[in-house]
């Protein structure tokens, strides 16, 4: 737990008339062990002289000043400066009743909420507008998260707003340890609400209107823009991703997307845009025929003959009998059953060999095989060497697939004449028990040539683990010979994907999130030692000559490079690695290079 129970996050832009007003709400709290994170996006008024002025009367105002960005841009420097436990979003223009954080966090206290929903008022410069009667008074009322997504499809919220937006409520920080508001986006809070409900396991409505949204007066549609089809785009994303789910009405959710049609679609030709009014009419009157072609699947399922394809897949073990049944699984019960499962027990001295010995017993495409503890790579390896399929996959044993995972890679493989096929992930982390989803857009296929992705791979790197790990992809047999995982080495990954990426004719990426990987409680750098150190500088010094002989994109790769050298230095000072060899090494060469 944080010393700091709450971040309050404000983004400020031009509000130079209201902001007073919104930070005295905030200093006159009878809850007072806060932290506020003032975000300066770029005012060209005195917003920012005001934000100074209170963050040098208070020690819990901290300011910071950004390039002009949005107001997702400006909350999300809010969330990678925030400390509390929690967070809780102020519009600038807008402010609190008194009791506002005193009542939710008590609320969330009793509750245990990883989402407190608060109620508003509305203050429209003159009067104040209460909405006590949609929930009963003074009630704590719990909700799963498919009713919470449910009810942004309420005629109800639309007006409230209780459920749609992000402000007025408090979240706890590791909610947004993987989302953040979308950037350059009109409707931020409907790409990400939903998303935020779906990671959440308790989630809360308290009655109270201590939030105060100042509207003006001159009615909804008085600042229409095009920007405003983003509402579009955010519903057709959100129904697309949750349709499948248990408890969620659809019919409710087509209500609430005709809904949204006929109102942009009257605003749009009441202020003279042409061209965008006839693209939603075409959508209104579909939909009021009951057809929406941003459901429509357009990847055509390639007819296999005899079952395709055997496909390996090949399982590394060593003590995971916690995990091991749920690996195994969701590996026996694949739409594509044209498999032989490798199990490599890798000296485990749990139960795990006894778990793999009854899936064999009952099923003959999984085979078992046992050997002396060599590490992850070793055991790879070894499953290679067994292997009779002409593709191979790995999965890890404390990992587990999608019951689609293998047919959609191979279908992908067809459909593409690909040699590898990467697709994407869902992380599960262990210590918060959060699901942490990658993708929220459509499902596409895009390809490339090994040496394209190659070349372009040191960017990509950086931006995800997808082509960093072995898991979630399938190789063509064929492209191991003479290539193995390195035997005893950390990061064994990244120093053997882009070799065999660059031996594929053609690379396959699918946009789905096929494969869940689970995550464990330390974080990254706490496993910092001098063997990881060691094999990491092995691996970067080795792919930066391949790189570099071969001619492949060499700057990127070496900024690459040179990012996780500084990295991996500071890391090994933070774990008081100064006096070792390795550390001395990584001295010698970040010194030589800086100082040439």
């Amino acid at each position: 737990m944080s010393a700091i129970p709450i971040s309050i996050i404000v983004p400020v832009y031009n509000v130079e008339p209201y902001l007073r007003q919104c930070l005295d709400s905030i200093l006159g709290q009878t809850f007072t062990n806060f932290e506020v994170v003032l975000v300066n996006d770029g005012s060209t008024d005195n917003s920012g002289f005001i934000c100074q002025e209170y963050a040098r009367l208070d020690s819990r105002f901290k300011y910071f000043e950004k390039e002009n960005g949005g107001v997702s841009d400006a909350r999300n420097s809010g969330l990678d400066l925030a400390q509390g436990d929690y967070v809780t979003f102020l519009d600038a223009d807008d402010f609190l009743f008194e009791d506002h954080l005193e009542k939710l966090y008590i609320a969330t206290t009793l509750s245990d909420a990883d989402i407190m929903i608060g109620g508003y008022s509305r203050f429209d410069g003159s009067n104040f507008y209460f909405y006590k009667d949609h929930f009963k008074r003074d009630s704590l009322i719990s909700f799963t998260s498919t009713q919470a997504i449910q009810f942004l499809d309420s005629m109800l919220d639309i007006q409230f707003f209780n459920f749609s937006t992000a402000c007025g409520k408090l979240f706890k920080r590791t909610l947004f340890k993987e989302l953040r508001f979308p950037l350059g986006r009109y409707a931020e809070n409907q790409f990400i609400m939903w998303k935020l409900y779906l990671n959440a396991e308790s989630i809360y409505a308290f009655n109270g209107d201590s939030y105060v949204y100042r509207s003006n007066n001159e009615g909804l549609s008085s600042g229409f823009s095009v920007e405003h089809l983003d509402y579009i785009d955010a519903l057709e994303e959100r129904i697309k991703s949750t349709k499948d789910l248990e408890g969620i009405d659809i019919n409710l959710s087509f209500n609430m997307y005709r809904n949204v049609l006929k109102r942009i679609l009257e605003q749009l030709e009441e202020h003279g845009y042409i061209d965008e009014a006839k693209e939603v009419r075409e959508k209104l009157e579909l939909a009021e025929q009951g057809q929406y072609p941003f459901l429509t699947d357009e990847v055509k399922e390639i007819e296999v003959e005899n079952g395709g394809e055997l496909i390996s897949i090949v399982v590394p073990i060593y003590n995971v009998e916690k995990y091991l049944r749920m690996c195994l699984d969701s590996i026996e019960h694949q739409t594509y059953s044209n498999i032989e499962v490798l199990l490599i027990n890798d000296g485990s001295p749990d139960s795990s060999g006894e778990i793999c010995q009854e899936y064999v017993a009952r099923d003959s495409r999984f085979r078992y095989f046992e050997k002396e503890n060599g590490g992850l790579s070793d055991a790879r390896n070894y499953g290679i060497e067994k292997s009779n399929g002409m593709y191979l996959t790995f999965v890890d044993s404390d990992d587990w697939l999608s019951l689609t995972y293998v047919e959609d890679l191979y279908q992908a493989a067809i459909r593409n004449d690909a040699d590898t096929v990467v697709s994407h992930y869902t992380i599960y982390n262990e210590s918060d028990r959060n699901y942490y989803v990658h993708i929220w857009d459509d499902y596409y296929e895009k390809t490339c040539t090994g040496e394209e992705l190659v070349l372009e791979l040191p960017s990509l790197e950086l931006n995800g683990y997808v082509y960093i790990t072995s898991w979630g992809i399938l190789f063509k047999k064929e492209l191991f010979n003479n290539i193995r995982f390195p035997k005893g080495k950390v990061i064994e990954d990244s120093r053997t994907n882009y070799k065999l990426f660059f031996r594929s004719n053609k690379v396959a990426y699918i946009h789905k999130e096929i494969y869940y990987h689970r995550e464990g409680i330390e974080s990254i750098g706490s496993g910092v030692n001098e063997k990881l150190l060691t094999d990491v500088l092995e691996c970067l010094l080795e792919r930066l000559a391949i790189y570099t002989i071969k001619g492949w994109n060499y700057s990127d790769e070496k900024n690459n490079v040179m990012g996780c050298l500084r990295l991996r230095y500071q890391q090994a000072k933070e774990n008081g690695l100064q006096d070792t060899e390795i550390f001395r090494r990584y001295t010698e060469i970040l010194e030589l290079i800086d100082n040439n």
